[in-house]
């Protein structure tokens, strides 16, 4: 089945206002345009095959929903939740009452009736889950309690949000405050609480060894290899004495390396001249040749496939593979001869690709610099870089030739990408900084050297080069894919834009996309604006399907680049050993019919993959990034949360207004990157007044003193209730931008008066937290 349109359709017939539409209006959705919309006629015929969609007249729909229908159960915090079917239907997800869930929680696999009785909105349909398939969470961590006689369990994050019963306390002789790992025997169903028996007392909750392992424990992180992992693994470092065979020798290359000051694992260095006649860059990207260590099929594989990547939490990395690899042999270390495949890209002044070559090489890289301490050679000043250096290597004229020439190359390389429409988002990072205990100690912007960008640029250059040179093939690759987004992602966007005071084209291109970014980038809405953006994006995800990279601009795009901690770049390494042995390290050339030739030697190399099996590995690897994306996430909001409990109760602090619901105002706190939420009643207007959202226009109205906040508005807020636990912040509004209905422009009132006559308040008026009703 042809893949680049078939998520897409489905997607975009799933919509509210796309239930149904003609293969025009698809066609202008999806902006199929020329050989595209041939792609697109086939990955419809193939939905049609499958039954996946139907054809009513003119039009494509999805199927109707019948009598019964299995999906996953997600729930809300005010009791009710939704189970999304398996596969998309037109009547959306079926709405599941309070009490109607049978002990389902969140992330399950559930079996459920559908009535014909109205849910959430009207005509989307209502339903009982009435068996659970398969539980999408059996084990949790969480802070022992007593009640009365009764011990429990109060479980981390949101998931789970009753305690738990634990029936046998003296097994494991857990007391009051212990952080637990438990397995739930016996879900929560309505009033009656869950129970669970504990298989792990971790130590003091709150501690944050503990809570680390907490959040390990609850995402099933791997952490530990078994021993015939590490023997494998032991073994395969050996191999390091036999690497230079049938490898380009480039030790005398001059290399660098660039990598925050506590990495330990080089997957990337980099090579550059400057060709002055031709007026050419020859730029190099040497990346560490995990392939010829780790081969397939061995334990040592299989292990790296199940984790699929590194995890980084805060004090603590779960490499992908055992560090005698991650950390030893594989790594680009300064001043050690190390094996790799290396990329060359020549590059014009006006930063055009003229031509792409592949080795297997032999590197030792001159210089391991930190961010700080390359950017600091680039501006001259070397009693600064001496002082973020990490070794004791004073960098050679050559080698701080090289850094500088790439600062130069970085940005003519930005400006083309940037004139094709690559999305540049002006997002704030913040770092943690920790005391010895671990307890965060600080909270400080990420540094904002531009070396980051460089090596950003270069990587971006070597996957193109590998996706580009396998879709010339016509070999099938495990690509990093982005698909642009539908035209119906933007109007959450478009909400947000207007609310600041700037206007998105009804039919908007990427280059709208960044002349939106570009105008909001010094603006006080510029983080809510930001955001939106990457929200509209949709989530990159591995395929072998040839979509592009939308945010990149990027037609060819594939992950290469960092095989230490990353599978699938771990593959495509694989298929370029397969490439670079068939054409004996690019030294035979294969053109006109002998081109055909390769294909098929290719093809038929166990070390590329059929479609079918690239397609489950690339939806098992998305899936454990995610995963280890939300345990980064979890664990972080639950450190930051504790410093604001212990440090901060009660403070004001600056925070920016990033979305509205019925229970009030969601807040991001400016520095220290969390969210929280203010309810109506926290708002410091009068407790008469009634906040009414102005539809489309990310502002709200209060009825009484006609004041209006904003979507990206700057406010004041005070710290009223932390729950590191829970993942949960309450706030207390305490300054807001002083403007009032009156100061609108005459265009957004005349369309909430509009809106009124039409619609009335009830559907957007919001009052102690509850939704208005009469």
């Amino acid at each position: 089945m042809p893949l680049r349109y078939v998520s897409r359709i489905l997607d975009h017939l799933a919509r509210e206002q796309g239930r149904q539409a003609d293969v025009h209006a698809i066609s202008i959705a999806m902006r199929a345009r020329g050989d595209d919309k041939d792609v697109l006629r086939e990955s419809i015929a193939a939905l049609l095959q499958d039954g996946r969609i139907e054809q009513s007249g003119d039009y494509l729909r999805l199927p109707s929903i019948g009598s019964e229908v299995v999906g996953i159960y997600r729930s809300t915090r005010r009791g009710f939740g939704f189970v999304t079917p398996e596969s998309p239907v037109r009547e959306g997800d079926v709405y599941i009452p309070i009490g109607a869930a049978e002990g389902a929680i969140s992330g399950d696999t559930v079996r459920c009736n559908v009535s014909q009785k109205q849910g959430w909105k009207s005509g989307s349909p209502s339903g009982r889950v009435v068996a659970v398939i398969e539980q999408g969470q059996t084990t949790f961590a969480g802070t022992v309690i007593r009640r009365k006689s009764n011990w429990l369990v109060e479980p981390d994050g949101r998931r789970l949000r009753e305690p738990v019963i634990i029936r046998d306390p003296g097994a494991k002789n857990i007391k009051v405050g212990d952080k637990v790992v438990f397995d739930l025997l016996v879900p929560p169903d309505g009033d009656h609480l869950g129970e669970g028996v504990v298989m792990e007392v971790l130590g003091t909750a709150g501690e944050p060894d503990v809570e680390t392992a907490a959040v390990i424990a609850s995402y099933g992180l791997r952490t530990d290899f078994p021993p015939e992992v590490v023997h494998e693994a032991r073994e395969a470092s050996k191999l390091v004495d036999d690497a230079g065979e049938h490898r380009a020798d480039l030790r005398d290359l001059v290399t660098f390396t660039i990598d925050p000051p506590d990495a330990k694992d080089f997957d990337d260095a980099i090579s550059l001249t400057w060709d002055a006649e031709a007026e050419e860059w020859d730029l190099g990207i040497h990346i560490a040749d995990v392939s010829h260590f780790v081969r397939p099929g061995t334990a040592l594989d299989e292990e790296a496939k199940a984790r699929a990547n590194s995890t980084y939490l805060p004090r603590l990395v779960l490499p992908m593979l055992p560090e005698v690899l991650s950390n030893g042999v594989c790594s680009l270390q300064e001043g050690v001869d190390r094996c790799a495949k290396s990329v060359f890209v020549r590059i014009d002044r006006r930063g055009r690709v003229r031509d792409t070559r592949f080795l297997a090489t032999v590197i030792r890289s001159d210089k391991r610099f930190t961010y700080l301490e390359a950017q600091a050679w680039i501006d001259g000043n070397g009693k600064a870089a001496r002082g973020e250096s990490q070794t004791n290597t004073e960098p050679t004229e050559d080698v701080i030739e090289a850094v500088r020439e790439s600062d130069r190359l970085a940005r003519v390389i930005r400006k083309r990408r940037q004139r094709n429409g690559m999305i540049v988002l002006n997002l704030p990072e913040s770092v943690l900084l920790f005391d010895e205990e671990g307890h965060v100690a600080d909270v400080q912007e990420e540094d904002s050297a531009y070396t980051h960008t460089i090596i950003e640029m270069f990587m971006v250059e070597a996957n193109e080069a590998v996706s580009r040179l396998f879709d010339s093939l016509q070999v099938g690759i495990l690509r990093r894919i982005h698909p642009e987004p539908a035209l119906e992602d933007l109007a959450d966007l478009r909400m947000k834009a207007g609310a600041a005071g700037f206007r998105l084209p009804d039919e908007a291109t990427r280059h709208d996309l960044q002349k939106l970014l570009d105008a909001t980038r010094d603006h006080a809405s510029s983080r809510a604006v930001h955001f939106a953006v990457l929200r509209t994006l949709t989530k990159a995800e591995y395929s072998p399907a040839i979509v592009g990279h939308f945010a990149l601009a990027s037609e060819h795009y594939a992950h290469f680049t960092s095989p230490i901690r990353r599978y699938p770049d771990l593959i495509v390494h694989r298929a370029i050993e397969a490439y670079l042995d068939h054409t004996e390290n690019e030294s035979l050339k294969f053109t006109g019919r002998k081109r055909g030739g390769l294909e098929r030697l290719l093809r038929d190399d166990d070390r590329t993959m059929p479609q079918d099996d690239l397609i489950a590995i690339g939806r098992h690897c998305s899936e454990t990034e995610g995963n280890s994306a939300a345990a980064e996430r979890a664990l972080r909001t639950f450190l930051v949360l504790q410093y604001l409990a212990e440090h901060h109760l009660g403070d004001e602090l600056p925070a920016v207004i990033s979305g509205f619901n019925p229970g009030g105002l969601y807040v991001s706190l400016n520095r220290y990157l969390v969210d929280g939420q203010v309810t109506w009643e926290h708002m410091g207007t009068s407790k008469r007044d009634r906040w009414v959202e102005i539809e489309g226009q990310g502002r709200m109205v209060a009825k009484g003193s006609g004041a209006v906040i904003a979507i990206g508005d700057p406010i004041t807020v005070q710290i009223v209730r932390v729950d590191p636990a829970a993942r949960e912040l309450d706030l207390l509004l305490q300054d807001r931008p002083d403007r009032v209905v009156g100061d609108l422009p005459r265009s957004v009132t005349k369309k909430r008066h509009e809106h009124k006559r039409k619609h009335g308040d009830k559907a957007n008026r919001y009052k102690g937290g509850k939704r208005k009703r009469r």
